[in-house]
């Protein structure tokens, strides 16, 4: 699957501007980004820019899942994103965006935001309890539109990292951030749920169901015989004479084919068994416990 790609706003000061009073706003136009990244400050602002940046699936989807769930009285919505920031030997920085989470606000008569800080604080430090490794990194908001609101909020997070700033725009002086296309990247652990998402960009009804562990299994079994149905097909062709040989290709086969264990298929067959029947027993006590807890609801209403 390709990386996806989209915008990611980031303070990023130009060498020609000067940081404006907060009572200004941000910027004088309008933006269709929604995640601004609060970039370390240095002497020299060229060299702060992080060599490379990604975002991890689940927190577009979390956005996503806020801003299903806001109220129906607001606009919009407004959270805290969270990564983690590395500098290699050469002194690149490289940023992580790898989770969220939403942000309680009030909204006054006159369209002025109030974040609540406390709920802010509390959040952020539960955070910490169990990611300790994980800091603030930027805010995310949903609408294309940047005013003073975006000024106190970006103070806020600044305050949260001194490492971070923000750039105003100064009058009729150009903006002092620019836009970054940065990739999504997910890990192996995330391409089962991104293929759930995919299936049900392919269904009319937009739903796709979750599927069981021997379900998932056999999509597995599946997916590598399809992949080594092609490579063998590639290997004859090169074997014949129809292709020509590519000897990087053939290296990255050697390398993947070296990596399989040696192992009898008599015993392969006996762990392959013992693994299928541990995911049948736990398929079974699964929907025993589904079946008893519905047990258990229809006994306490009629009770």
């Amino acid at each position: 699957m390709a990386p996806k790609k989209f915008k990611i706003q980031s303070g990023h000061k130009s060498s020609e501007q000067e940081a404006a009073p907060a009572s200004r706003s941000l910027f004088s136009g309008k933006s269709d980004s929604f995640l601004r990244l609060s970039l370390p400050s240095s002497s020299a602002a060229l060299t702060s820019t992080p060599s490379s940046s990604n975002v991890s699936p689940l927190v577009l989807l979390s956005i996503l899942d806020h801003y299903l769930r806001r109220k129906e009285s607001q606009s919009q919505i407004i959270g805290a994103l969270l990564g983690v920031r590395t500098t290699d030997s050469f002194g690149m920085s490289q940023v992580q965006v790898v989770n969220s989470f939403p942000l309680s606000y009030s909204e006054t008569s006159d369209h002025k935001v109030f974040v609540d800080a406390d709920f802010f604080t509390k959040m952020y430090a539960l955070h910490l309890q169990t990611n300790p490794k994980e800091t603030i990194i930027g805010w995310y908001a949903t609408g294309n539109e940047l005013n003073e609101n975006s000024v106190w909020i970006q103070e806020m997070f600044s305050g949260e990292n001194s490492s971070s700033f923000s750039a105003y725009d100064a009058g009729s002086k150009k903006p002092g951030s620019f836009f970054v296309q940065l990739p999504v990247s997910y890990q192996s652990t995330d391409k089962s749920s991104m293929d759930v998402l995919v299936k049900a960009t392919e269904s009319l009804s937009m739903e796709a169901s979750l599927t069981s562990d021997l379900d998932n299994l056999e999509e597995s079994v599946k997916s590598v015989y399809d992949m080594l149905t092609v490579v063998c097909a590639y290997v004859e062709k090169i074997l014949s004479g129809e292709t020509k040989p590519n000897a990087t290709l053939g290296r990255h086969l050697l390398d993947t084919v070296s990596l399989i264990p040696q192992i009898k298929p008599a015993e392969f067959s006996k762990v392959f068994n013992s693994h299928m029947q541990d995911i049948l027993m736990v398929v079974y006590l699964a929907n025993l416990t589904r079946t008893q807890l519905a047990i258990a609801e229809r006994l306490h209403k009629m009770v």
